[in-house]
């Protein structure tokens, strides 16, 4: 018998006895491909493949929940409530069979801006909690996660767009577990600028096996997790979301009448943003957030009656309400603290999304060059924040203590900007950044301290 993994508050990464160690490649603690009643969310059945091919996947799963309990008990002690409202950028890549590019209509995989609209403005009433809409809730334990999103409004050179692209296929649908490669070869924008969501048909048949999926933070090249040629070959990298145009967006088109209201796509990003499903994906398992409660299984069924669970001899009621349940769209409204303080960790310890993230965010300009590094001392990376005035050709070196030159970065015709700059390989000790623009030089000490 397993022994399973009761939730609790964790200082460091759980340990695994012998036997859950042999097991843990069938039980995985994120993704499964028995979810969202038909299988909602496919991410539990990828986690199980990407086992399959690498055999370094579960100590890079570790590893970033590692780095990610550190961070959010840090955030915890130090009673931090104060948070920058992050917006971010969205490209939805539509993939369609549709000859005759006729957009929207019953039963198109060419789905209409409208609806594509409409999934933009849940995911917005969701992670903002707003007031006046179905993502409000008055639980004590629920958070305004203070996360946006907005169609790109430029591409990455500049260029106008609406942030929607499609592209005709004659495929009759994908399978997006197995096809991600194929999905993401239509289009794909930078992932260190955009979050990317494909639409597509999942499968062939009218009810499809798995309605979403999403990447999570520890694909995206994690500091000190960065795979080698041969390694990202064999993960078969993604980072995005894709959901079946059935379920994406509650208006227009073909729309499923029970996850009708766009919450397959909150509960995906929530998985790009770090968060677990409340079981952790085993009975009694662990989502690694105190304020939801542990239970038994997830709410499969077609309604929202109440569920109750029992996990080491305690009775609590079931949060089916949570976004990162499987509950019917009617019956979510919820994330939580903790949740909050989970995105935020995966935001800061993920090279790509804090990447994406510094990309959103306007930088002020500066009459003179102004170089700042917060937090300074850093660990993995450094977020290096840069001013100055109008258009410019930047370099930014990284000094060694005796002056050696120990790597080089050349930006053409940027504007003010945070800029991130790997630091996992380097020592602990002092170091300078030289910034360079056409008129000015500054130099600013950085210590590296892990």
């Amino acid at each position: 018998m397993i022994r399973l993994m009761r939730k609790k508050k964790h200082k460091n990464l759980i340990h695994l006895s012998k036997n859950e160690k042999k097991h843990f490649k069938h039980i995985s603690c994120y993704f499964s491909y028995t979810t969202f009643a038909q299988s909602k969310c496919g991410v539990v059945f990828q986690d199980s493949l990407n086992q399959t091919i690498n055999q370094k996947w579960l100590q890079q799963k570790s590893n970033f929940e590692y780095q990610v309990q550190q961070y959010t008990s840090a955030l915890k002690a130090s009673r931090t409530t104060a948070y920058q409202t992050i917006r971010i950028p969205v490209v939805v890549h539509v993939i369609h069979n549709t000859a005759s590019k006729i957009i929207g209509g019953t039963n198109n995989i060419n789905i209409s801006d409208e609806q594509i609209l409409s999934q933009i403005q849940t995911l917005n009433e969701d992670y903002r909690k707003k007031e006046g809409t179905a993502g409000y809730n008055t639980n004590p334990v629920g958070a305004d996660m203070q996360i946006e999103f907005f169609l790109a409004d430029s591409t990455a050179t500049g260029e106008t767009t609406k942030g929607i692209t499609r592209h005709y296929t004659t495929k009759t649908g994908f399978d997006i577990i197995k096809e991600l490669g194929a999905i993401t070869a239509f289009s794909k924008w930078n992932p260190y600028k955009y979050l990317n969501i494909y639409v597509v048909k999942s499968g062939t048949t009218s009810t499809p096996l798995t309605i979403g999926y999403s990447g999570f933070p520890f694909d995206a090249y994690l500091p000190g997790l960065i795979p080698n040629t041969s390694e990202a070959a064999e993960q078969q990298i993604f980072d995005g979301v894709v959901i079946d145009y059935r379920y994406f967006g509650r208006c227009c088109g073909t729309i499923s009448t029970t996850y009708n209201m766009g919450r397959t796509t909150t509960h995906e990003v929530g998985h790009w943003l770090g968060l677990l499903h409340p079981t952790g994906d085993v009975r009694c398992g662990t989502d690694y957030c105190d304020d939801t409660p542990t239970i038994e299984s997830l709410n499969n069924g077609f309604t929202c009656n109440k569920m109750t669970s029992t996990c080491d001899g305690n009775t609590v009621t079931n949060q089916i309400e949570n976004y990162m349940d499987y509950s019917p769209d009617v019956c979510m409204s919820l994330f939580t603290n903790d949740q909050k303080i989970r995105t935020r960790a995966a935001l800061e310890l993920s090279y790509r999304r804090k990447s994406l993230v510094n990309n959103s965010t306007v930088v002020s300009e500066s009459n003179a060059l102004q170089v700042s590094i917060d937090p300074n001392p850093v660990k993995s990376s450094a977020n290096i924040k840069v001013q100055f005035s109008g258009t410019e050709n930047i370099t930014i070196q990284l000094i060694s203590e005796n002056g050696n030159t120990l790597n080089e970065y050349n930006y053409q015709n940027v504007t003010s900007n945070y800029f991130l700059m790997n630091t996992s390989s380097y020592a602990n000790g002092m170091y300078f950044l030289r910034v360079n623009t056409s008129k000015e030089t500054k130099v600013v000490r950085m210590f590296v301290l892990k």
